[in-house]
């Protein structure tokens, strides 16, 4: 867009060009639109007209670009000086550019925005999840330690974590009853082969497995549950106490492991585990529950003390992780679930806390 020109020098150096903003039409320089309060950054160039094949080039040339003629800029030439257009705008000598730090800011608040609708939808989102969880009896509990730290983050009105704290939390809790149906699916799996064994047809075992396997593969994670619930009890009649016996080898399993991790001596335990299993494998049932159920009470008659004493020391570490400046509120509420399952003398699920404990220590160290 070429500017507008009268004869006197005033007018010659007049400049109009329209808003990108609101499309007000502007003239002469200023730094922002009167009516938008856009800014603007005024550069202008000097342009001369070639004398051999009259193309516009800029004035500090030498030699024209398309004929090679050589350029002087005289008090002639003076007049046929032009300022050029440049920038997105159009107006003549002016370019215009919103500055970059409000740009910025912009985006910034279009993003918050954007993390403020999705948060309400995932946080409905992971709660369904860990309802679910906790209706199957499956621990999330590294799931719920992402919600905590959401929690805080929302009030320190830090959206953004909130929003990765909770899609964590989602993930985790998804991927944690997943791990949960696969297990149950080779359990079943396993009981084909047990109701094989005592003779008894495994047709509707079988049947049920494919029923999970398709609700799993469809999304359908509480229907996939509830078929393992339905299968379970159509196989523990079918294959009698194998059911129970094999639960009771896998609790004593868990027992194991977690009494490990405090450095218990878990020795007598694994023995009767050990023969457990082998009666299973020989089809003497009664056996495997029994000898599974005298393991699991070997190690709940020393736990107590083991973990009142690791308790003590626990509270101690949070102690001096607070004093280090690490955030402790993770730790905090770990541990006073501990205490509480200690106090109604539930040692499993207290044994399970402090294990909680060592491996979120360990992550904060």
């Amino acid at each position: 867009m070429k500017a507008n020109r009268s004869g006197n020098d005033e007018d010659r150096n007049q400049v109009e060009f329209d808003c990108p903003e609101c499309g007000t039409h502007i003239v002469g320089e200023v730094s922002k639109c009167p009516k938008c309060g856009v800014e603007f950054v005024i550069e202008e160039v000097i342009e001369v007209e070639c004398p051999n094949c009259r193309a516009v080039v800029p004035a500090d040339l030498e030699r024209c670009p398309k004929c090679n003629a050589k350029l002087e800029i005289s008090k002639e030439g003076a007049g046929e000086v032009k300022t050029s257009m440049k920038g997105e705008v159009g107006a003549m000598g002016t370019t215009i550019e919103e500055p970059s730090a409000k740009a910025e800011e912009r985006e910034a608040e279009e993003k918050e925005i954007e993390l403020r609708k999705q948060f309400p939808l995932l946080v409905e989102e992971v709660k369904s999840l860990l309802a679910l969880a906790n209706e199957f009896n499956i621990e999330v509990n590294e799931a719920k330690r992402f919600i905590d730290k959401a929690v805080r983050a929302g009030k320190q009105r830090d959206v953004t974590s909130a929003v990765n704290f909770v899609q964590e939390s989602l993930a985790r809790a998804r991927e944690t009853i997943e791990e949960k149906i696969a297990r149950e699916i080779e359990y079943l799996e396993k009981l084909v082969e047990v109701s094989s064994q005592t003779g008894s047809d495994p047709k509707v075992i079988l049947q049920s497995i494919e029923a999970i396997k398709a609700k799993r593969n469809g999304g359908d994670l509480k229907g996939a549950l509830i078929e393992i619930r339905n299968a379970k009890s159509v196989a523990e009649q079918i294959t009698g106490r194998y059911v129970e016996a094999s639960e009771m080898c896998e609790a004593l399993e868990k027992l194991i492991k977690n009494s490990e991790y405090l450095y218990v001596d878990v020795r007598e335990a694994r023995r009767l585990l050990n023969e457990a299993r082998d009666a299973g494998k020989h089809g003497d049932w009664t056996m495997m529950g029994v000898l599974a159920k005298k393991g699991r009470e070997e190690l709940l008659k020393m736990l107590p003390e083991v973990l009142r004493e690791e308790l003590k020391k626990s509270k101690e570490a949070l102690l001096d992780a607070k004093a280090e400046g690490k955030d402790v509120s993770s730790l905090i509420k770990i541990l006073k679930d501990g205490a509480v399952a200690f106090k109604r003398n539930d040692i499993e699920e207290t044994l399970e806390r402090l294990v909680e404990f060592k491996a979120e220590m360990k992550r904060l160290s």
